[in-house]
């Protein structure tokens, strides 16, 4: 299980300063009464995040919170059956946020930069304690945002499209766009994308998943191209060991309908156990925590209810920062690419004899671990040996290709 460490590590000065400033809120009391499991294990995560990680003028706070509510409304979903149901009603486990909650209005009117963040706050406030109707503060915050035009001042079709699905949640319609359903396929679908390392083209594919379905609501109506393109991004995800890409990536093809490789799910259900939180420990930096949120949302939706938030940790809570630790991993997709750069434009070797060559030259560098991951990973997934083609970048970039010249395309030799 995850470990729990309950001790106080030392704190940096700039967070003596941020726990002074916050001093004088009432510390945490876990709930009681019946039906309230759930919501008192979540609790003393919500203090933590609300209280003493960062302050409510920080767009990190901002984001931390945003997912830390995300997540536990996929687990009241996943346990309760819809939006509203669940160990929440009476607010109790989520009064930290209130305060924010109640002063959203004025947190949008000044930072409405940060309308996506405000807005998913309190949409999953009111869900999760039961009140997400039409007529409620929520409610007023997207009709506001409509108004405003804030979705039209987006650059991104993505943005659009998470601004889009956020403001449905309480039937509020954008203004059509009729091509942004098939922007977001016609990207996703072009899978030697994700063939290649890019951290960002891959989150934006699987957040295209995301709200393509609805958070898994709805069939996304994705094609086998765009599994392809999940699968190559997947396959780079493990040879990085890239957890918080690796579980989005899992929850997107089960999102689609389509289980996962198990060696990938079981990857990771090992670093589950991995991770470590320590109570009163958070120095300020970025931590682990959006890994072991969205590894636990994975197991969440590919499995029976399971503790919320993985583990109980009222007990041990301090009334500090947590600190959330990633479990230690050996990525191999750094020395592979650096090995693939050296001799790959010079290699003439067909593709498998070329894999076996940076298996074997992966072992000498790195023992037989390293090797032996790579094979497994080859064996993960009958897609494999496409991805390899196009994750080698064997031969020249230069050759014969077609060039736009002022009387259209032309075929011109470049490598001259």
């Amino acid at each position: 299980m995850t470990v729990i460490l309950p001790f106080t590590r030392p704190i940096a000065d700039r967070r003596k300063t941020r726990r002074a400033a916050i001093g004088t809120q009432p510390s945490y009391q876990p709930p009681t009464g019946p039906g309230l499991s759930a919501a008192g294990a979540a609790a003393p995560w919500v203090e933590s995040f609300a209280r003493h990680r960062r302050q409510p003028q920080d767009v990190y706070w901002l984001k931390e919170n945003a997912e830390l509510l995300s997540l536990l409304r996929v687990m009241q979903q996943r346990v309760g059956g819809g939006a509203g149901a669940g160990d929440f009603g009476d607010e109790a486990a989520l009064s930290p946020l209130r305060p924010f909650y109640d002063r959203a209005a004025r947190q949008l009117q000044f930072f409405p930069q940060y309308y996506r963040f405000i807005l998913s706050i309190c949409l999953d406030y009111e869900d999760l304690i039961g009140t997400g109707r039409t007529d409620t503060r929520a409610a007023e915050l997207a009709h506001w945002v409509a108004h405003q035009g804030l979705v039209e001042a987006e650059m991104s079709d993505l943005q659009r499209a998470e601004a889009r699905q956020l403001l449905a949640r309480r039937r509020i319609a954008v203004p059509v766009d009729p091509g942004l359903d098939d922007r977001l396929r016609r990207f996703a679908r072009r899978s030697q994308t994700f063939a290649i390392p890019n951290r960002k083209a891959a989150y934006e594919l699987t957040h295209i998943v995301f709200y393509l379905s609805d958070y898994g609501r709805r069939d996304p109506g994705l094609d086998d191209a765009v599994q392809c393109s999940l699968t190559y991004a997947g396959l780079l995800a493990c040879l990085d060991q890239d957890l918080d890409l690796l579980s989005e990536i899992c929850i997107a093809l089960r999102y689609c309908g389509v289980t996962p490789p198990p060696l990938w799910e079981q990857a990771l259900t090992r670093a589950l156990e991995g991770f470590v939180i320590t109570p009163d420990g958070f120095d300020g930096d970025m931590d682990g925590y959006h890994a072991y949120f969205v590894t636990l949302w994975w197991q969440q939706i590919c499995g029976p209810g399971q503790q919320p938030l993985g583990v109980d940790i009222g007990g041990l809570h301090t009334g500090g920062a947590f600190h959330i630790a990633m479990p230690e991993t050996t990525s191999l997709l750094r020395p592979l690419s650096v090995w693939l750069l050296e001799v790959g434009e010079h290699s003439q070797m067909p593709a498998p004899q070329l894999w076996r060559s940076a298996v074997n030259e992966m072992t000498a560098q790195y023992g037989p671990q390293a090797g032996q991951q790579l094979c497994d990973l080859q064996q993960s997934s009958p897609m494999f040996e496409g991805f390899w083609r196009i994750f080698s970048r064997r031969g020249k970039a230069l050759h014969k290709t077609r060039r736009i010249n002022s009387d259209g395309i032309s075929l011109t030799d470049q490598t001259r």
